[in-house]
Parts: C-alpha cells; sequence; structure tokens
C-alpha cells in the first residue's frame, strides 16, 4: 500500500474489519480533539432530566483538561455554547471567564449561568477588560458592583455608573466620591444614580466642575419641613435642661430654623452679621472668614473651606442660609479681591454665585450649609466614637479627609 493516501488506508483498514492504523498526525489530532471537545460541550449543556448532575460536572471536569491544551478557536467555540446555559458547571464557567478577552467576552457580557460568587471571583482573578464587560451586564447586583468599584480602575466605574441595572451600596457609591476626585468625568455621572445620598454628592461638590454644583444644589438642597414639624416639641425640654446634652444639642441643631449664632454675636465687635460684611468688603482675611463662620453659626473651618472656594456657589449658600440680603454677595466678593462681573451671565464664578443664590430658598440653603458643617469636618468623624466601634464609618470619614485636603 506504498504511495496510498492517508484515507485510503482509514477506509482500507475499515473495510477488512481490521484496527485503523494510528495516525498521529497533527491536522488528525485536532480534529479528533475538536469533535470531542464539541462533545462534551453538549453533554455540560445537557438538562439534569438527561444527564445525572455528577456525570455532568465530571464531563465538565474532563472538558476543563482538554480545554487547557486546546487552541484559542475551540476555547471560543464552547465558550459561546455555555452562553445561554442556565446551569453550567460553575468549574468551566469560571475557568472560560478568565480566558483570554476575546474569549471570555461573550460569557462575561451575557452568560446566564453565572451567580455573584462566580462574578466575583472573576474580577479579583481578572484585568480591566475583563471588568469593563461585566460592568456592562444587563443586571448587577450590589455585592459585584462593590467588586468593580474596588477595582479603583476609572473606567470600569464609569461603566457600572453608567448601567441602569447595576445597583449600589452605599459603600460602592462612597468609593465612587472618592475616585471622583482624580477623575473629574465621573462626578456628572454620579449624581444622577439613584442611590447618592446628600452627604454624598454634598461632598462631591467640592471638586466638581459649575455644571454639576449647580445640579448638586438644585436636587440635594430640601427643605426641614417635616422634621420641623415632628422634632419642634423637644426644643423647649432641651433649653429647660441647659443643653446639657451635647448629642441632643447637635441633633437639634441640624434641624432649627434659626441658623445664625446669637451667642457669637453678643461676644463679637461687630454688632450683627451685616456689620461684619460689610467690613469684609474692605479685605477678608483668615481671622474675619473666621468670625463670619462663627456668627453664621459654623465652624471656622467650615467658613474658611466656603471663602477659600474658587466658585461663588458656596458663598451663595452661606448667604441665603443665614439671611443675608444680595448685595452682601458683591461685598464678600469684593473682599475677596474678585472681579465682580454681570450676575445675569452663569458662565462666570460671579454670575453662577447669584443664580445660586437666586433659585436657593433660605430652608434649603441651610440644609445644604449644616450638612457641610456637621458631616464634612474632622470633628464628625472624631464624633463617631473610638476607632473599634465606627469601622463602618470609615467612608464617611475617608469623605471628611478628602475634604480637609482640598486646595
Amino acid at each position: 500500500m506504498a504511495g496510498t493516501s492517508d484515507s485510503a488506508r482509514f477506509e482500507g483498514a475499515r473495510q477488512a474489519g481490521e484496527p485503523a492504523p494510528l495516525d498521529l498526525s497533527e491536522e488528525l489530532r485536532w480534529t479528533v480533539r475538536a469533535a470531542l471537545v464539541q462533545k462534551l460541550g453538549e453533554l455540560v449543556s445537557w438538562p439534569s432530566s438527561r444527564i445525572p448532575p455528577y456525570e455532568r460536572q465530571f464531563a465538565a471536569d474532563i472538558l476543563v483538561g482538554l480545554l487547557r491544551t486546546s487552541n484559542a478557536e475551540i476555547r471560543a467555540r464552547v465558550a459561546l455554547g455555555l452562553v445561554r446555559i442556565q446551569d453550567a458547571p460553575k468549574a468551566l464557567l469560571r475557568y472560560l471567564a478568565r480566558d483570554k478577552f476575546q474569549i471570555a467576552r461573550p460569557l462575561l457580557e451575557e452568560g446566564v449561568g453565572f451567580d455573584d460568587s462566580d462574578l466575583i471571583a472573576t474580577i479579583r482573578a481578572g484585568v480591566s477588560a475583563h471588568w469593563l464587560a461585566i460592568a456592562q451586564r444587563k443586571s448587577l447586583g450590589e455585592p459585584v458592583v462593590d467588586a468593580l468599584v474596588q477595582t479603583n480602575d476609572t473606567p470600569t466605574i464609569e461603566a457600572v455608573l453608567r448601567n441602569p441595572g447595576a445597583r449600589f451600596s452605599a459603600q460602592a457609591i462612597d468609593i465612587a466620591v472618592a475616585r471622583s476626585r482624580g477623575a473629574p468625568q465621573l462626578n456628572s455621572i454620579i449624581i444622577q444614580r439613584s442611590e447618592v445620598r446628600p452627604t454624598q454628592a454634598l461632598v462631591l461638590f467640592w471638586w466638581a466642575d459649575a455644571e454639576t454644583r449647580l445640579a448638586i444644589l438644585r436636587r440635594f438642597a430640601v427643605d426641614r419641613a417635616v422634621l420641623l414639624s415632628e422634632l419642634g416639641e423637644f426644643f423647649a425640654p432641651a433649653a429647660r435642661e441647659g443643653w446639657s446634652d451635647p448629642e441632643v444639642r447637635k441633633a437639634l441643631q441640624l434641624v432649627e430654623r434659626r441658623q445664625r449664632n446669637r451667642q457669637a454675636i453678643e461676644r463679637s465687635s461687630w454688632g450683627s452679621l451685616e456689620e461684619a460684611v460689610e467690613c469684609a468688603e474692605q479685605g477678608l482675611d483668615m481671622p474675619l472668614m473666621q468670625e463670619l463662620g462663627r456668627l453664621a453659626g459654623v465652624k471656622p473651618q467650615t467658613a474658611v473651606h466656603i471663602f477659600s472656594d474658587p466658585g461663588g456657589e458656596p458663598i451663595a449658600v452661606l448667604a441665603k442660609a443665614t439671611g443675608l440680603k444680595r448685595p452682601a454677595l458683591t461685598s464678600i466678593w469684593k473682599g475677596l479681591r474678585r472681579a465682580v462681573g454681570d450676575s445675569q451671565k452663569p458662565d462666570t464664578p460671579y454670575g453662577r454665585m447669584c443664580l445660586a443664590y437666586d433659585f436657593l430658598s433660605n430652608a434649603k440653603a441651610q440644609t445644604v450649609l449644616r450638612y457641610w458643617n456637621w458631616s464634612f469636618t474632622a470633628e464628625s468623624a472624631a464624633a463617631f466614637g473610638p476607632e473599634a466601634e465606627r469601622s463602618e464609618f470609615s467612608a464617611a470619614e475617608r469623605n471628611a479627609s478628602l475634604l480637609l485636603r482640598r486646595a
């Protein structure tokens, strides 16, 4: 049979009833492997009515062993075949999910067999391309979103923030807010999420662009009508006790109607907040900034943040919250040695300050100012108690730290 082709030799042996001669050519070896892999891939996708679960798992283990030394085309075919298999073997899913991105992508984006633990394990073992694919899945639970934002990869965080099917925990929003300081493209996306709380949006405010700042004030500046109605009865007994309970005093200060500090005004060399603002027009230095803060009922440190900010929106919040009239804005602005422009043009810091002042109500401005004063200072972080008891508040402390490091 010299010179006879391989196919002829195989056919002749088959017809004579003899065993086919062993052929180890590369082409035939990969043909058999491909057929075997295809068959095993079908078996692992069968329902339990056709194959017992333990046999299916055994088939999956064999299949993983073959895939380890199979070429990319074969692995890709198996991965694609598992996309719609709800109860696909976990070991096989996880193996293929960590393969080259071109192979893993269909599974990561649309595979229905994954549970949260599978996706989290893949995130922890994967790279940015895999993270992005998972971030674009139609539905993502809080544990998976937590794992994605904890990669601290900006494109991944942006992708999951844009995903309407992703559910964010408070911790995930905290991490995204912290990351947004160095990634300004995240700011406007974060505040569109329904899960964002006022404390988170109002710390992000300090490094947000002008448009995002105004959006934050419009959405998160709320009044306290219900709290005032329901908690009003506690002010009189607390006063009779001489405000001896510091935590009760802090809590009620957050909801009371009065913003200015009467005791500070009585001790001040100025007779009113208006007099101090009028003096500030001649020059607003650090001591005067701190004094204005005390008169306005906020910590001196909070006042310094407000007056040192290059934008005008924080000044508008303080002025409106304390009942200062609109001309006070110009006095403060001049005292900071900043150019006064057209108040009707919101493309300048001065114009945005005037715009924010006009659309904020007194009650809403007070809410914003009190969040800033209470939540984002070193004192508020310390108020959470001993280190061992406040681990769950680490995100709040991180936000305070971010604010306090602001240039």
